[in-house]
C-alpha cells in the first residue's frame, strides 16, 4: 500500500475545487491494476487529502509510480486552474498600479489572460500553458519521490519560484500587447479620418510584390508609380522588416479610390493591415495572369502591369 498526503489551507473554495479535480481525474484516468482511493478531512487547522493505493498484483517498474503520478497530476491541475489565474491577476494589478493604468484593468485583463493561456509557441522556447503545466507536473512528481506529504502553499511558494518568474514575464508581455494594440487602433482611426478628409490622387493603385523590393505600385493604366522618398527608404537593407509601414504611408499619400493587392494569398497579414485602414477600398486579387504566375514583371525596368 502507498500513502500520499496533500495539505491545503482550510478554505472551502480551495478545498472544493481540489476535490472536484480529484474526482474528475478519478473518472478520467484509468489506473488499473492500481486502485487509488482518497478521503479528506480537517486536521491541525488545515485540510488533509489522504490518498491510498493498492495494486491488484505485485507492483512492477511501471505501476510502482502510478499513484505518485496520479497525485502529481491533481496538484498540477489545481495549480493551473486555481493558483495561476489568481497570481496572474495579482501580478497584473501590481504592474498596472506602477504604470498608473488601474482604470484600464477590466479591459486589459482578457488580453493578459489570453497571452498567458496560449499554447502556440510563437517564439522558440516561449513559456506556453502546455510547457508550464509540464514543468509543474515534473516538480510535483519529483517532490513526491522522496516526500509522501506535501503542503501546497509551501510547494507553490518555494518550489515553483522559477515558474512564477517566467509567468511574470508573460504578464508583462500581455500588458505590452494590449498597449500596442490600443496604440495601433488609435493610429488606424487617425489614418481613416485623414484619408476621408483628403482628395484622392489616384483612381486605382495596384500593389505588386517584387523581387528587388518588397513591392511596386502601379496606376490604373499599368504605369509604375515612382515615389522617390519611399524607394529610397526601401533600398536600405536595415529597413526591410518595416516595408508594410512604408507601403501604408505611400497609400495614405496617394489616397486611391481603390487598392488592388496582387498575390494577396501570400500576404494575409498585409491584406488585413490595409483593410483595417482602407476598408472596402481594398480588392484582393488571386486570379490574374500575374497572380497565377503566367506573367513576370521586370524587377529592374519600369515594366507595365
Amino acid at each position: 500500500m502507498q500513502t500520499f498526503r496533500v495539505w491545503l489551507e482550510n478554505i472551502p473554495t480551495l478545498c472544493n475545487t481540489y476535490r472536484d479535480i480529484v474526482n474528475e481525474m478519478t473518472d478520467r484516468v484509468n489506473t488499473a491494476p492500481v486502485r487509488i482511493e482518497y478521503k479528506d478531512q480537517e486536521q491541525e487547522g488545515l485540510h488533509l487529502f489522504l490518498f491510498q493505493s493498492w495494486c491488484e498484483q505485485e507492483y512492477d517498474a511501471q505501476t510502482i509510480d502510478w499513484a505518485r503520478a496520479f497525485v502529481a497530476l491533481t496538484i498540477t491541475e489545481w495549480v493551473m486552474q486555481v493558483k495561476e489565474p489568481e497570481i496572474i491577476e495579482e501580478m497584473a494589478a501590481d504592474l498596472l498600479q506602477v504604470e498608473q493604468l488601474e482604470e484600464e484593468w477590466e479591459e486589459m485583463l482578457p488580453t493578459i489572460l489570453l497571452r498567458c493561456q496560449e499554447n502556440d509557441q510563437v517564439n522558440e522556447g516561449w513559456f506556453t500553458a502546455t510547457t508550464r503545466k509540464a514543468k509543474v507536473y515534473q516538480k510535483a512528481f519529483q517532490y513526491l519521490e522522496t516526500e509522501r506529504s506535501i503542503h501546497l502553499t509551501g510547494f507553490i511558494r518555494f518550489r515553483l519560484q522559477e515558474h512564477w518568474n517566467e509567468l511574470f514575464e508573460l504578464v508583462e508581455a500581455g500588458i505590452d500587447d494590449y498597449l500596442e494594440e490600443k496604440q495601433y487602433e488609435e493610429f488606424v482611426e487617425l489614418l481613416r479620418y485623414f484619408i476621408a478628409a483628403q482628395d484622392s490622387k489616384q483612381e486605382v493603385v495596384h500593389i505588386v510584390p517584387s523581387v528587388d523590393k518588397p513591392f511596386h505600385l502601379y496606376d490604373k493604366k499599368g504605369d509604375r508609380l515612382w515615389l522617390e522618398q519611399l524607394d529610397a527608404v526601401l533600398n536600405l537593407e536595415e529597413q526591410q522588416c518595416r516595408d508594410e509601414d512604408y507601403l501604408v504611408s505611400a497609400l495614405v499619400t496617394l489616397a486611391p479610390q481603390s487598392i488592388v493587392l496582387h498575390q494577396a494569398g501570400d500576404k494575409p497579414g498585409l491584406a488585413k493591415t490595409i483593410q483595417s485602414i482602407f476598408d472596402s477600398r481594398l480588392i484582393t486579387c488571386h486570379s490574374c495572369q500575374l497572380c497565377r504566375g503566367k506573367r513576370v514583371l521586370d524587377a529592374h525596368n519600369p515594366t507595365k502591369l
